[in-house]
């Protein structure tokens, strides 16, 4: 445990964005390269749909692995597995008490809750623990 995570880690020291480098440090358990997640999940980084990137990249993952992907369009997700996903966001909240990006970052309150290399590393732990469940 916590091999993926400290992948994770890793990729975000090497410049891949906070939702790239928790989709890449489980891309072998999906078949995607590196190279082609980075795009699918490039658009979820920073905040762009308010949800830490971090996570976003954890729920990629899960789609994936329910089969809940478009493969004609990896961006497209469909029928969630909603329950899933709010398990990770409820332990990404009861470590960080939020999982909207700004909040995180401290943007609207000036006080910050994790850093996004945190945000990385905690959603990479969540969604290994969930996958060993």
């Amino acid at each position: 445990m916590g091999e993926r995570k400290n992948k994770a880690i890793e990729l975000h020291s090497n410049r891949y964005t906070c939702s790239q480098a928790v989709a890449c440090a489980f891309c072998d358990l999906v078949d995607i390269d590196d190279e082609t997640m980075k795009g699918i999940v490039r658009k979820y980084s920073g905040g762009a749909y308010k949800v830490c990137g971090a996570v976003m990249g954890a729920y990629v993952v899960v789609n994936y692995l329910k089969g809940n992907i478009n493969p004609d369009n990896p961006a497209e997700w469909t029928n969630e597995d909603e329950e899933l996903l709010q398990e990770i966001e409820r332990r990404f909240k009861e470590k960080n008490q939020s999982v909207i990006c700004k909040d995180l970052k401290g943007i609207t309150t000036g006080n910050v809750l994790r850093s996004c290399r945190g945000c990385v590393e905690d959603a990479a732990e969540i969604l290994e623990e969930i996958l060993a469940e």
